[in-house]
């Protein structure tokens, strides 16, 4: 979350200088927990929750590069595909109530920090530049054996890797059989094909025709088929399963969610 803020504050220059993915995030003190400078007690007025930390508040904080209004929490710096994330680990899954091996990419601290808590989870966190994961590892070459974990979770990652089939393979080699990866990238669902150009490869080019100046596509419909190519089976999960006044109540917008399972053989 930090290293979305810092590339918030720089973005103007990041683009005038074509800073690397690896020198912001790299540099940036991702120890710094989220800040409750501006968060307000719960009240009999409070109109949000957060399903992940139980706070309840007033107000949201902004967040993202235009701004988005209550998208952040002010207990745990959660945003709104965290929450979803999170409803759907616990409650779909119930990863919390079970033992489990589990990988967890580009670790959200918000939840990072309650998997780590759990005594019949194994977890194991990976990341290209956070010094606070377990391992410093690359997507597309993983440090462990086939069919090492139950559970992936792998949230908003593979946008930022071009070869990202290579990555989706990685997965679904180190997954057990009937085990899960939970993928969350950003997605046009109104697009009907992904789009990428490896023509588009500085800062400034990619955040004009992606919207992010370290993205490397936008996700169409057709990605789940991506994930299906390492033979996984997809099913597509839509917060919109939620009712409106849960979506309100703990400030979750439109978003999907791919439950990719590994089949058993034969």
């Amino acid at each position: 979350m930090v290293l979305l803020d810092d590339l918030h504050r720089r973005i103007a220059r990041l683009e005038r200088a074509d800073t690397a993915e690896g020198s912001l995030y790299g540099a940036a003190d991702v120890r710094r927990g989220p800040s409750r400078a501006r968060a307000r007690p719960a009240t009999s007025r409070a109109r949000f929750a957060c399903p992940i930390c139980g706070g309840r508040y007033r107000e949201f904080l902004p967040f993202g590069l235009n701004g988005r209004p209550h998208a952040r929490c002010p207990g745990c710096g959660s945003l709104e595909r965290h929450r979803f994330l999170w409803l759907y680990l616990t409650r779909w899954l119930r990863l919390t109530e079970r033992r489990a091996r589990v990988l967890h990419v580009a670790p959200e601290p918000c939840i990072r920090q309650r998997l780590m808590a759990r005594r019949g989870l194994r977890y194991v966190s990976i990341d290209m530049f956070d010094r606070e994961a377990d391992r410093r590892a690359d997507l597309k070459a993983l440090p462990f054996a086939d069919g090492s974990f139950d559970v992936v979770i792998c949230s908003h990652v593979l946008e930022h890797i071009a070869d990202d089939r290579t990555a989706i393979a990685e997965i679904g080699r180190v997954l057990a059989p009937d085990a899960r990866a939970l993928v969350m990238v950003p997605i046009d669902l109104g697009r009907a094909q992904t789009y990428e150009d490896a023509t588009i490869n500085t800062a400034a080019a990619r955040n004009a025709a992606f919207g992010h100046p370290y993205h490397v596509r936008i996700c169409g419909a057709d990605y789940p088929d991506r994930l299906r190519d390492p033979g996984l089976e997809v099913v597509t999960r839509s917060s919109a399963a939620l009712s409106p006044h849960r979506r309100r109540l703990w400030r979750i917008n439109k978003t999907v969610l791919f439950d990719c399972r590994k089949p058993r053989q034969g």
